[in-house]
């Protein structure tokens, strides 16, 4: 169970709602449950290391996972159409993705651009991309 999983399940679980969803969307989806696990304990913090194997990074957009973003990138602002299955193990997670599934992915962006880390750390950002990360507990804060 790792980033690439709880991804995997994302997409899988928007194609079979019919929901479009594109890079920049499962990126934020991504972070906020990611978020949403570490605020409401549903993982131990082994499983969370686990999950959190890749860091998200200070990017234009928000939180930026780039073994993801690069996995996606051919798709541009297009809705990823490789086809995914739904994940078990996560299906805890199901509500909170379908709901982040119908917001505007910008809304996302700014919500994280509100968030106290992403402000400390935009003038790092040299383009579109920065070289800082986010540890589990910047996640959770938001600082």
């Amino acid at each position: 169970m790792n980033i690439k999983d709880l991804s995997d399940h994302i997409i899988g679980l928007a194609q079979k709602n019919h929901i479009p969803i594109t890079n920049l969307h499962l990126q934020k989806i991504l972070y906020f449950t990611l978020k949403y696990c570490i605020k409401k304990n549903l993982f131990t913090e082994d499983q969370l290391e686990e999950l959190y194997n890749e860091p998200f990074m200070v990017w234009r957009y928000g939180p930026v996972e780039k073994s993801i973003y690069d996995r996606y990138k051919i798709y541009g602002s297009y809705p990823i159409t490789e086809e995914h299955c739904v994940n078990k193990e996560f299906e805890n997670l199901n509500q909170i993705i379908l709901t982040l599934l119908k917001r505007d992915p910008f809304e996302l962006v700014r919500e994280t651009h509100s968030e106290e880390y992403w402000q400390k750390n935009k003038e790092k950002i040299k383009g579109w991309r920065s070289d800082v990360s986010y540890s589990l507990s910047n996640i959770k804060n938001g600082y």
